[in-house]
């Protein structure tokens, strides 16, 4: 029952400010939906990867409070632990979804943004998006993600192939989204790859995201066992 306080109040927190913004972002688009830039956004809204980084850190959170339920009910049983498949699907959704995906958003969104900011969002959106949503999904992900490294004891898998193999699976899918998207509605999500579709930036962007998940993925562990080192007894 370790940090069990401390682990709810993140889920709690995290799933709040997350519904209450898409509540709000909803509440804020509706009236514009006559607009037909509006409307074709509000139909491919599930599509962008900001959406999928939020929502995998909702379902984390959401697993992760069922998880400190069932620690709570069995506090008083010594050898009590957690249903392996859940544990396993709990780990498995921080390691190779939530914690990659959070640094590809936050390093690409506000790289591009500082840049430039035509070249991940439409002029348009700022009708709707305030920079206070604005940072609750490319910034407050990032200290979302920081706790449960903090608050959850996790170990370094002997093998990083399923993990990698659920992350390759996580991106895979993204990009056929892109292309699926452009090929349906004649529509990139993201401006930048109207600018870079049919030169190698176009693909080198691809691997450079893909790269950029990959090293956070690995660059998890040692910051875990950092943080959780056994102190060292003086003698």
């Amino acid at each position: 029952m370790e940090y069990s306080n401390y682990r709810q109040f993140a889920y709690t927190l995290n799933i709040s400010v997350h519904v209450l913004n898409i509540i709000y972002l909803c509440v804020q688009l509706s009236p514009l939906l006559y607009r037909p830039e509006f409307k074709i956004l509000a139909n491919v809204q599930p599509r962008f990867f900001t959406c999928w980084t939020f929502l995998c850190q909702i379902l984390h959170a959401a697993v992760g409070l069922h998880c400190e339920k069932l620690l709570r009910q069995n506090r008083h049983r010594d050898d009590y632990k957690l249903p392996q498949k859940l544990r396993d699907f709990r780990d498995i959704l921080f390691a190779s979804f939530v914690w990659p995906s959070t640094w590809v958003t936050l390093i690409v969104f506000w790289t591009l943004c500082t840049y430039d900011k035509s070249l991940v969002f439409p002029f348009y959106t700022d009708k709707f998006v305030n920079p206070v949503s604005n940072h609750i999904m490319h910034t407050f992900i990032v200290p979302m993600a920081f706790l449960e490294v903090i608050y959850q004891r996790r170990r370094t898998p002997i093998s990083h192939k399923e993990n990698l193999y659920y992350l390759l699976f996580f991106y895979m899918l993204y990009f056929f989204v892109i292309i699926y998207t452009y090929f349906e509605r004649g529509l990139w999500l993201y401006p930048i790859f109207e600018k870079l579709y049919g030169t190698i930036y176009f693909p080198l962007l691809l691997v450079v995201i893909y790269g950029i998940a990959i090293a956070a993925y690995f660059l998890q562990w040692p910051l875990t066992e950092y943080l959780w080192r056994e102190p060292k007894k003086i003698t």
